[in-house]
């Protein structure tokens, strides 16, 4: 039975690669907005400093390093890589329904559990690519240089992240199989991400309410550990807390997930809702 499921679970990331490949484009998106979102609030930022070394100071207080283009730039790739689960795993089960596709996946045997994560591997490999980007527009583009071994403990930290984000990723799309609509939810999340989890400044200029708000949410606790490692060299276990709670967010995410998946799939089946759009 368990191999019947991961070969279902193969399926599905393989299907969805091979419907992004199809799409060479994509790719192209992932080498200009990566790095020209974050360059145009770099040049802001030195823009605004006037060169004055107090404002650096300043900076470097509150953020905890004085790498600005470091600091925007890894926020930034938080937001693609945000963007990417979005508008992937999380608008997965309302394109099948619009295909008419919807309604076929749910008659065969395959396990839920497959359809709803199995294609979220999938857009692991342009969440990756954007990382690549990010890293060579920062040592070529604004001479930073990052260790090999800062490297390795951020793709941990990134690897750690996974079921947390993908797990958000899963839970948007099953809430928007149930509300019938992507562009509006999808604006809504990334502009409560983009506030609240510090991809352009530090949290703590927030006020105490909107602080909160931001540390119940898996994207602060990655940013902030990138950050860490990248640009302050954090070793892995000065971070234990902030990824103990990513893991176990997780699992909460991924398991209420799959418990609101069953519910909507039940709420469509009576309704007659799984082939309509």
């Amino acid at each position: 039975m368990l191999l019947l499921e991961l070969r279902a679970f193969g399926a599905a990331a393989v299907r969805e690669w091979r419907q992004l490949r199809r799409y060479p484009t994509f790719g192209l998106g992932l080498l200009f907005w990566p790095i020209v979102l974050p360059a145009m609030y770099v040049l802001q930022a030195r823009g605004y400093s006037g060169g004055d070394q107090r404002a650096i100071d300043a900076f470097a207080e509150r953020s905890g390093t004085n790498e600005i283009a470091g600091f925007l730039f890894i926020g930034w790739s938080m937001y693609m890589w945000l963007s990417i689960v979005l508008w992937g795993p999380g608008t997965l089960l309302r394109t099948e329904q619009v295909r008419g596709s919807l309604e076929a996946l749910f008659l065969t045997p395959a396990s839920r559990i497959g359809i709803l994560f199995g294609p979220a591997v999938a857009h692991l490999v342009p969440a990756l690519w954007m990382y690549v980007v990010v890293g060579i527009a920062l040592r070529f583009g604004f001479g930073l240089v990052v260790e090999p071994a800062a490297v390795l403990r951020a793709a941990v930290v990134i690897l750690l992240a996974v079921p947390a984000l993908y797990g958000m990723g899963a839970l948007f799309a099953t809430l928007v199989l149930r509300v019938g609509e992507v562009v509006g939810p999808i604006q809504v999340v990334r502009g409560v991400f983009t506030v609240l989890c510090g991809i352009t400044f530090p949290i703590v200029i927030l006020p105490d309410l909107a602080r909160s708000a931001a540390l119940a949410l898996p994207p602060t606790y990655i940013i902030a550990d990138l950050r860490a490692v990248l640009l302050t060299g954090a070793d892995l276990v000065d971070l234990v807390p902030d990824l103990a709670i990513l893991l176990g967010a997780g699992v909460v995410l991924c398991a209420l997930a799959a418990v609101a998946f069953r519910r909507a799939e039940a709420y469509a089946r009576r309704g007659g809702r799984l082939a309509q759009y």
